[in-house]
């Protein structure tokens, strides 16, 4: 009888995980691939009670392994609820939980980034009174004055934050730590969760797209202080009341979006691009532009010419949402 080493084959469990992620990845199906290994090999969990917790901080990366020295996958932002499929610690003894997002994107993010939800505790801003952000980015104050204090923190555009009584300019916010703050109430839209946000038309995602141009571009960003292609393009689509998934070649191949003959592109598609295969994605802003983030010329948030020499030669598709 062979008789297995418990931590021997956890890490071969994981490794196995991870590269089977990757493979599925490259094939375009990985997204529920590595919570359905982990809940296989534990029969106790189910996605519906898997431990979870409460993102911090305004944006934290999401690393490809529980190191802050490997690359960034994606990133996630304050108040986001996300599941925990794994722990482990590093070498310092720092504590790493392997995390699933709302968009069901896996990476690994660091313990003191999280706050783990009590049992029976609901998610954060999931209920009640809320302020949705939709300034590019809202400072968070201890007191209501810009001028005594530096910000607690700052909220980024689409994320949500619970809100108590609001007079004038300011609100009282709680943050997912419980610590209490304010925020001026010109940076968001007050609501009731749950809530869904309305469809817009393609000549507002047009505009909301553009209130975007010239900020940076990072490889894993989701927020405006760095973005990358599917990143910039999955948060203009949920602010339009669109839900789409994280990376370029997924969403090129996702259900939901309808496939655009060539040389009838509109505003509001997406359109993608690659040498081999799909690595880049932006949307159109009429029939012949599109806004992306990327690197090419300049590493910020601009506006190509899909007839440019550049673009057509690497040109793959374009998708419309239904």
């Amino acid at each position: 009888m062979i008789i297995f080493n418990k931590k021997v084959l956890s890490s071969a469990l994981f490794y196995y995980n991870l590269g089977l992620e990757v493979l599925m990845k490259k094939m375009g199906s990985f997204l529920f691939l590595s919570s359905f290994i982990f809940l296989l090999f534990n029969p106790g969990l189910t996605q519906e009670n898997l431990p979870s917790g409460v993102v911090l901080n305004s944006v934290e990366n999401m690393y490809s392994h529980p190191s802050s020295e490997v690359d960034v996958v994606s990133q996630a932002l304050i108040g986001t609820t996300i599941k925990i499929l794994k722990t482990q610690n590093d070498k310092a003894g720092a504590t790493w939980y392997y995390i699933e997002t709302p968009d069901t994107y896996h990476g690994w993010i660091e313990g003191r980034a999280i706050r783990l939800y009590k049992p029976g505790e609901k998610s954060y801003a999931s209920e009640g009174q809320v302020i949705e952000i939709t300034s590019l980015m809202a400072y968070i104050y201890a007191s209501p004055d810009v001028t005594k204090q530096k910000p607690l923190t700052m909220a980024p555009i689409s994320t949500v934050l619970e809100i108590g009584k609001y007079e004038g300019r300011w609100g009282e916010v709680t943050l997912p730590s419980g610590q209490k703050g304010y925020i001026q109430v010109g940076d968001g839209q007050i609501k009731q969760a749950p809530f869904k946000r309305p469809r817009l038309s393609p000549e507002e995602m047009v505009a909301l797209a553009k209130r975007f141009l010239g900020l940076p571009y990072f490889w894993g960003g989701t927020s405006p202080l760095g973005l990358d292609c599917s990143g910039y393009v999955q948060l203009i689509y949920r602010l339009s009341g669109l839900e789409i998934l994280r990376d370029a070649d997924i969403q090129f191949t996702q259900s939901g979006l309808l496939e655009v003959p060539k040389g009838q592109e509109r505003a509001g598609d997406l359109v993608f691009f690659g040498q081999k295969g799909i690595s880049h994605v932006g949307m159109m802003i009429n029939e012949r532009e599109f806004i992306n983030a990327t690197t090419h010329e300049k590493p910020i948030v601009q506006i190509g010419n899909l007839y440019d020499e550049y673009w057509q030669k690497i040109y793959q598709g374009c998708r419309r949402p239904k």
